[in-house]
C-alpha cells in the first residue's frame, strides 16, 4: 500500500519553494553543478543534523529534503557514491519519500550492489505505488539477479501504466529473450522500434533476433541503424556487422567495420579478435597475427584470442606454437559468440564450440573460408592443425542428443543451419563427402518447411552427412585416426 509523502511544516515548505525557484533555472540551463553547490551551502547553514529520531525538529526534515534533492542531482551527475550517502543522509534525516529510496536504489545498482539495490527499490515502491520508472529499476536488478520472472512481472506491472514506455518494452524484450520466449521477445521488440525506430540499441536487439533466424539481410538493414555514420556506436554492434558481412564474402566491408571498432575501442580484445579474423580471410597473414597478438595482451583469458592466433600460427605452419594456443583456447568456451549475441545468446545456450555457427552458415559461402574455419589447409582438402570441436561431424555431433533428437538449446540455430544446409554442402570440398551426389542436394529444398519439417530435414541431413563422410565400413579405422588426432 503506498504511504503518505513526508510534509513540511508551512513555513518550511515556504523556503523550499524559493530555494526550487532559484534551482530550477539553473537546472534547465545546464548548470546542475551550481545547483549543487547552491544546496550544499543552504545544508551547511543549517548545521548538524539530530543524532536520533527523537530529537529532530523541522529545520531536520527541510534538511533531509534538501538532502534528497542533491541526490538526485548527483545521480543525473553519475557521482553515484555522493548520491547514495546524500540519499542515505535524507532518510536518517526523516525524509523518507520513495523518490529517495528510488535514488539510492539507481545508485546502488550502478555501483553493482544489486542486493542493498534491490532493498531500496522495495521500499520505493512500498511509497510510491506503481510508479513505472521505480518498477523498470527494481526490474534491472532482477536481470543482474537472474531473476526473469520476476524482472517480467515488474515490467508488465510498469506498462499497464505507461504502456508506450519504448524502454520498458524493450527491457521486457530482453528479459523473454533470457527466458527463451523468442516470439514474446520480437513482439516487445517490435512495439519498442515502431516507438522509436532511430534508436541504436532497439535496432540492435533487434538484429540480434534476425541473426538467431538467419534473417542475415534484415539484420544488417538493423545493424546499420545501430552503428550510424558517427564513432559513437556499440562495440557489439559493428562487430556483428563485421561478422555477418565476413559470412557473406563481403571482405572489404567486413574489413572496414573491423578496422572501425578497433580504432574507436583500441582496449577492447574483442575488436582485435574480429580483425584477425577477417584479416585471415583477406590471406593479410601478417596484419592478422599483429590483430590476434593484440588480443592476446589485452585479455590474456579471452580464449577468441588464443583461437584466432592458432589459425595464423598454423597457416605459417608453425604447429607447435597452434597447438599450444589451441590447448590455452580449450580451456573455456569462446566469449565473442556470448557478446555479439548478448542476452539472445541465453536463448540459445551454444556449448564450447571453437568456432561460431554463424561463420559457416552464410549466403554466398565461400569453401576456403569454411576449412579455415574447421582447421582445414588453405587448398580446403582438410590438412594441417585441428581446431577445437573441428570438424562438420563433431559439430552435428554436439546438435543432437543420444536418442538422435535435436538438442533443445540449438532449436533457435537449427532453421538458420537448415537453411544454408544445400549451399554449404554444394561447396563443401568432396574429400569431406564423397558418396553425396548433386541430385541429393538439389532435392533439399527447406524454405518453407515447419519446425517441425525441419527438424526431420535436420536429422536426415546428418544422416547423409555421416553416411556421406564416414562409410560403416570405414568407421573403425577413422575413430582410431580421431584418437590419434586427440593425443
Amino acid at each position: 500500500m503506498k504511504q503518505a509523502p513526508e510534509q513540511l511544516s508551512e513555513a518550511h515548505q515556504a523556503m523550499w519553494s524559493q530555494l526550487e525557484a532559484e534551482l530550477n533555472p539553473l537546472i534547465e540551463a545546464g548548470a546542475p553543478h551550481q545547483a549543487v553547490s547552491r544546496l550544499s551551502a543552504m545544508i551547511d547553514m543549517m548545521g548538524p543534523g539530530a543524532e536520533s529520531p527523537s530529537e529532530r525538529s523541522d529545520d531536520d526534515l527541510l534538511r533531509g529534503r534538501l538532502l534528497s534533492r542533491r541526490a538526485e542531482l548527483h545521480l543525473d551527475l553519475d557521482e553515484l557514491d555522493d548520491a547514495l550517502a546524500d540519499a542515505q543522509a535524507a532518510w536518517k534525516a526523516g525524509w523518507r519519500d520513495g523518490a529517495t529510496m528510488a535514488v539510492a536504489g539507481w545508485a546502488s545498482y550502478q555501483l553493482d550492489q544489486p542486493e542493498a539495490a534491490q532493498a531500496y527499490f522495495n521500499e520505493a515502491i512500498s511509497r510510491e505505488g506503481d510508479d513505472p520508472a521505480i518498477l523498470m529499476g527494481r526490474a534491472l536488478v532482477a536481470v543482474e539477479l537472474e531473476e526473469y520472472e520476476e524482472a517480467r512481472a515488474d515490467l508488465t506491472h510498469a506498462l499497464t501504466f505507461d504502456g508506450e514506455n519504448a524502454e520498458i518494452l524493450a527491457l521486457r524484450g530482453e528479459v523473454h529473450l533470457r527466458l527463451s520466449e523468442i516470439q514474446a521477445a520480437e513482439r516487445d521488440l517490435r512495439a519498442a522500434r515502431e516507438l522509436e525506430p532511430e534508436d541504436p540499441d532497439y535496432a540492435l536487439a533487434m538484429a540480434r533476433l534476425h541473426m538467431l533466424r538467419a534473417q542475415i539481410d534484415d539484420a544488417l538493414s538493423l545493424l546499420d541503424i545501430a552503428v550510424g555514420e558517427g564513432s559513437d556506436f556499440a562495440l557489439e554492434a559493428i562487430l556483428m556487422r563485421s561478422h555477418l558481412r565476413l559470412v557473406r564474402g563481403e571482405h572489404r566491408l567486413a574489413r572496414e567495420d573491423a578496422l572501425r571498432a578497433s580504432n574507436s575501442y583500441p582496449d577492447e580484445a574483442f575488436a582485435f579478435v574480429q580483425l584477425a579474423s577477417v584479416q585471415l580471410a583477406a590471406d593479410k597473414l601478417q596484419a592478422a597475427k599483429k590483430a590476434a597478438e593484440r588480443a592476446v595482451l589485452l585479455d590474456p583469458s579471452l580464449p577468441d584470442a588464443y583461437s584466432v592466433r592458432a589459425v595464423v600460427y598454423q597457416r605459417e605452419g608453425d604447429e607447435e606454437a597452434a597447438g599450444a594456443d589451441l590447448e590455452r583456447a580449450q580451456i573455456a568456451a569462446p566469449e565473442l559468440p556470448m557478446f555479439l549475441l548478448g542476452p539472445a545468446y541465453d536463448s540459445v545456450e551454444m556449448p564450447a564450440l571453437d568456432t561460431s555457427l554463424l561463420e559457416a552458415l552464410g549466403k554466398d559461402f565461400d569453401p576456403s573460408a569454411f576449412g579455415r574455419a574447421f582447421g582445414a589447409g588453405g587448398d580446403g582438402t582438410g590438412a594441417g592443425a585441428k581446431l577445437p570441436g573441428g570438424d562438420p561431424f563433431g559439430m552435428l555431433d554436439q546438435l543432437f542428443d543420444d536418442s538422435g533428437n535435436i538438442r533443445g538449446a540449438f532449436k533457435p540455430l537449427v532453421e538458420m543451419a537448415l537453411k544454408q544446409a544445400p549451399n554449404i554442402m554444394k561447396n563443401l570440398p568432396r574429400g569431406m563427402m564423397p558418396d553425396v551426389d548433386e541430385e541429393t542436394l538439389k532435392k533439399m529444398d527447406l524454405s518453407n518447411l515447419t519446425t517441425e519439417q525441419l527438424e526431420a530435414q535436420m536429422r536426415d541431413f546428418y544422416k547423409m552427412m555421416k553416411s556421406g563422410g564416414a562409410p560403416a565400413e570405414e568407421a573403425p579405422a577413422e575413430q582410431e585416426d580421431d584418437a590419434d588426432d586427440e593425443r
